[in-house]
This record gives C-alpha cells, structure tokens and sequence, in this order.
C-alpha cells in the first residue's frame, strides 16, 4: 500500500509497490534503520527522487516496511523540492502516513543531507536552563513547575501534544527548535503498577534516551526505593550502593529503567541525575493507605492496618514538597549518578493511623490483618543528598499528615 504524502511523493514497502505501473521507486533498503547512515547517501537518494520529480514522475520512496527509512527520505525529498524547513517536512510526513515510529537517528542523517552546515537546533543566549518536563500535568509535575520556572526556561508538552510511547520524533523536534538542554522525565502510564505498564514504561524510557543521546541533553529521572522491596528485614538504611533487589512490577520496571539508563551512559556517555525516593505522599498524590485511612477515621469507622511475617509494615513517608525540592537542588548543579531520598524515619502503617485518628478527633478502632508475606521497612540514607544538594527532609510526618488531612477535608466540602 503507497502512503500518498503529495499527489506525487508516497512511502511503502517494497514488495508492495514493486511492478506497479509509471511510478518510480526510490530503494532505500540499501540504508540501515539505525545510527549509522552517512548523508551523502541519503542526499543521493533526495536528489534521485527530486530528478524523477522534476519529469512529472510519482515518486514512491521504499524500504522493506514502508516506515521508518522511507519516511525519513521523503521528508528530506519535501523540504528540498518546495523549500521548507526541514522539521515542517517531517510533521507534514508524520500527519499523512500516521507514522511516528521513525528512527531520529536515520532523519539525523538526512538532517545532515540537506542542511549541511546550517544549525538546525535553537541556540538561546541566556545562562538559565531550558528544561523540557514530561508528565508535567501530573502531581509532582504540576508542583515542581511553579518552583523551578522563576529561575529557568520551562517547555512542559501536554500528554496531547507529544505521545512518547508511540515514538520520539515529536519530543526529538520539540528538543531541537526550543534549544532544550535537560529532560526531566516524570511520565509514567495512567496506571503505572501492571506488567503492562512494565513494558510501556521501558519504552517511553528509551524514547526519551534516544532523544537525550541525539542532542547531548542531560536527563532527570524519578526513581523509587521500591528498587529495595524484595529484602527482608525489621529495618534496613539504603544508601546508593545497596544493591536493588526489587520486588513486583513497579520495583522491577523502575530497576530496568535505571539499568537502561546506565547502559546509555557506558555506550553514549549520557548525563543523567536519578532521584531515587521514598514513599510519597501529599495532595494528589496520597497512598491508597492513607486515603482509605483518612476516610475511616472522618467518620469514626475501624481501621485496619497489616502485620507482616516479620512484624508491623514501615515506611520512610516523604511529603512531597520534600521530592520538588530535591529535584529543583538537582537541577541547581552540575550533578550526577543517584540521589536517595527520603523522611529518614520509619514510620509503621499502625502509627499512621494512629496520628490520623488524633488528628481528625475521633475514636477509631484500630485492629490489625495478618499478612503471609514479608516486608522490607526501608529506609533511605539520604547523605549524599545532605552532602552535595544541601537536602534534608523539612516536613515532618505530623505536620504533613496533618495538612494532607487539611486538603482532604477541603476537597470533601
């Protein structure tokens, strides 16, 4: 099937448009769908196509699936043969084939066919950061915004705009024309705990990656210290080189996605800033725990909390004012490698829902669930953080709670 791009220009699969009748076909099979292709090559093919053009010939540009090779060449095709920017071709590619698989490294080299010595991405004379955050529309996205954006360029793309899932050309263009200089990457799927949302949170990942290698831009990502869940203990302090042991999907994929981020910066030297937290918590971002624990002790109903084999469940709670304001000191500074994060108390579930009941002025009953599993009771060591970002935790479990408590009865009215 040809993918009509103009009345003239098409992109399909070879065996597909092969023998067809007074087309002429551009082979770009010889061309590989990764790094690696040279611009004279590709300029030889544009400039093959634009001759065939030029004897009112239609034009269809092959590779083996009609997706990515293909695709790339015929941008290059457009903006040569009417003359327009090199990213308005590759948009106007993407919208007629509905492809936006193509590989950022192959359109690289037809960049590099057609523009030569030209400077494609925006250079801004300013010495403030231009950051680029994915997921900006979500909780810690829409609270770390308002904090960084006084002191540096912010572009924050809504999920709309750029689907990173599907592909990286969009953020790769978006990177390129805004002189963009570091990704914070805090996307995730909607929900983000399956093992669909494993595979799906790999692959935005590394479309993200590919973007940051191709343009030489630092990238910040949110880790978690669900990377330690599978341990088994009454209390354990993690610091940086505790090795991972996660436990579940979510552990797992954000323990993937770290080693994927390693991997970059062996093989391409990638600069990256993991901040690795503990459990979050705050308006809009509350556990499920505390919600339904808020819930009960409004209304003076039994709250049941869990023992595990190994006893009472804790966690190092953080508010999540404390995350921004790591994230916004990463951004501050010339930093890299990982950052643990965290209240640096354990606090049991127990004791949560003890404070809760105190803080709403009730008499809620709290009874316990035994649980035939182990917990980990993680809690972070935070002295890199305290060292190198001058971090430390400012909100303490009662006051957070309470003010958590305070927004959730606000959005009850």
């Amino acid at each position: 099937m040809i993918k009509w791009i103009t009345e003239n220009i098409g992109t399909g699969a070879y065996e597909d448009v092969s023998g067809q009748p007074d087309i002429h076909i551009v082979d770009v099979r010889d061309m590989v769908d990764k790094k690696g292709n040279l611009g004279t090559v590709a300029e030889e093919k544009i400039q093959e196509a634009i001759l065939h053009l030029s004897k009112q010939e239609k034009v269809v540009i092959c590779c083996d699936y009609g997706l990515s090779r293909s695709n790339a060449i015929a941008a290059g095709v457009l903006a040569t043969s009417l003359h327009r920017p090199f990213n308005e071709a590759v948009r106007k590619v993407m919208k007629a084939t509905g492809e936006k698989g193509m590989k950022i490294e192959v359109l690289s080299a037809v960049r590099q066919a057609i523009e030569k010595d030209s400077d494609s991405v925006a250079r801004i004379d300013d010495s403030s950061k231009h950051i680029l955050v994915t997921g900006g529309s979500g909780t810690i996205g829409k609270t770390l915004i308002p904090k960084i954006q006084t002191q540096h360029e912010i572009i924050a793309p809504e999920r709309g705009a750029i689907d990173i899932f599907k592909g990286s050309v969009d953020l790769d263009l978006m990177v390129k024309e805004q002189g963009i200089d570091t990704i914070v990457h805090l996307a995730n799927p909607r929900i983000y705990t399956s093992n669909q949302a494993m595979g799906e949170t790999v692959v935005m990942l590394r479309n993200v990656l590919d973007v940051c290698q191709e343009n030489n831009v630092k990238l910040v990502y949110p880790s978690s210290w669900e990377i330690y869940s599978g341990y088994r203990s009454h209390f354990l302090l993690a610091s940086e080189v505790l090795p991972p042991v996660p436990k579940g999907p979510y552990g797992e994929t954000k323990y993937l996605c770290e080693i994927l981020l390693d991997q970059y910066r062996r093989r391409y030297g990638l600069d990256y800033v993991i901040v690795r937290s503990s459990p979050v918590y705050g308006a809009g971002d509350k556990p499920k725990f505390i919600h339904n624990f808020m819930q009960k002790a409004i209304h003076n109903e039994e709250i049941t909390a869990h023992k595990y084999l190994n006893g009472f469940p804790s966690l190092d709670l953080l508010y999540i004012d404390d995350v921004i304001s790591a994230i916004a000191a990463v951004l501050e500074g010339n930093h890299d490698g990982a950052f643990n994060i965290g209240g640096g108390k354990g606090i049991s579930t127990t004791e949560v829902a003890h404070l809760l009941v105190k803080i709403a002025g009730t008499n809620s009953p709290i009874k316990h669930r035994e649980i035939n599993d182990f917990v980990s009771n993680i809690v972070m060591d935070t002295s890199r953080a305290r060292t190198e970002l001058d971090w430390y935790p400012r909100i303490s479990i009662q006051d957070g709670l309470s003010r958590l408590f305070s927004d959730f009865c606000q959005e009850s009215q």
